[in-house]
């Protein structure tokens, strides 16, 4: 253990405001000047650098404009990983970061492509999450390991998704991703104990973020109940416009004459009503699996419009 410190120590960078500590009478003039020799004097490159940076993230943005296939897509995510990487092992230090960029760049490109070619079956997102970890050891890139826990969450079966005002996060499999993550999360500390310092902070990171997803399948699981395995042998998910009709045709049916003033024709229902009656429908929709809207239920215009017309 004396001996990991020992090392994390000698890894230590040290940030002094040299102008400053002259003025205060701490350093003499020629401390200040030698220290300023020792400094790296990279400003110039490094705004280069950033300046090419935003260059290859606007032409990777453009060619997505044009709505290319998936196959494309992938190809130029190829492009940009080999690229980024023949600069970041073959250029100079002050290059670094222009390689970083561009193979972060390439890796998103490629895994989502790889992804969609797939179909977003279980190979397609396990890939993604190997190149993501590959890639991210590589050029010891913190975003990309990030990354890598949720790619292992898609392959488990957990996702996010959005509708007008409405943020939803969906674990399937609350049980299998506690037990997974929480193995994960303890085995990258582990690792972070016995490697050197700079993929210490990656361990440390993918740590942390196995962690929060710990956390997500323990709120979704406390909200909704889990039957682990259950949406891997079923299949279908109420994502799925069909298994919206099956789901609306099993539920309640509201009759009334009435409408609401100024919400057009809907029956005049009490909000607080429709949201407990929507919970129980959601309890008793097949395949059910845990996704807690993030920001609220929605509007209560939206919420008297799924209560309105939906026989049983």
């Amino acid at each position: 253990m004396r001996a990991h410190v020992d090392k994390r120590r000698a890894n230590i960078k040290i940030v002094l405001d040299v102008t400053r500590l002259v003025q205060e009478g701490k350093l003499t003039r020629d401390e200040a000047e030698r220290l300023k020799s020792l400094a790296s004097h990279d400003t110039s490159t490094l705004a280069i650098s950033a300046l090419m940076v935003f260059g290859a993230a606007a032409v990777s943005a453009g060619i997505l404009a044009l709505n290319p296939s998936f196959a494309a897509g992938a190809a130029l995510g190829v492009a940009f990983v080999l690229v980024g990487l023949a600069v970041t092992f073959r250029g100079s230090a002050e290059w670094s970061l222009l390689g970083m960029a561009t193979v972060i760049i390439g890796a998103l490109l490629l895994s989502g492509g790889v992804i969609g070619l797939f179909e977003g079956a279980l190979v397609g997102t396990c890939f993604a999450a190997a190149l993501l970890f590959v890639l991210a050891a590589l050029i010891r890139s913190s975003f990309l390991m990030v990354l890598v826990p949720l790619a292992v969450a898609g392959a488990l079966g957990s996702s996010t998704g959005y509708t007008h005002a409405t943020y939803m996060l969906i674990v399937r499999e609350p049980a299998i991703t506690i037990l997974v993550f929480s193995v994960l999360a303890a085995a990258a500390y582990l690792v972070s104990l016995q490697v050197r310092p700079v993929y210490e902070r990656l361990a440390l990171v993918f740590a942390r973020m196995s962690l929060l997803l710990v956390n997500f399948g323990f709120w979704v699981g406390s909200l909704w109940g889990d039957y682990p395995g259950q949406s891997w042998l079923r299949g279908g998910t109420y994502s799925e416009s069909e298994s919206s009709q099956t789901w609306r045709a099993a539920a309640w049916h509201i009759r009334s004459s009435g409408s609401a003033p100024g919400h057009g024709h809907y029956p005049r229902w009490p909000y607080g009503r429709c949201v407990c009656r929507g919970i129980v429908a959601l309890q008793r929709r097949p395949g059910r699996r845990g996704f807690p809207a993030i920001g609220g239920l929605g509007h209560r215009r939206e919420w008297r419009g799924e209560c309105s017309g939906v026989s049983a």
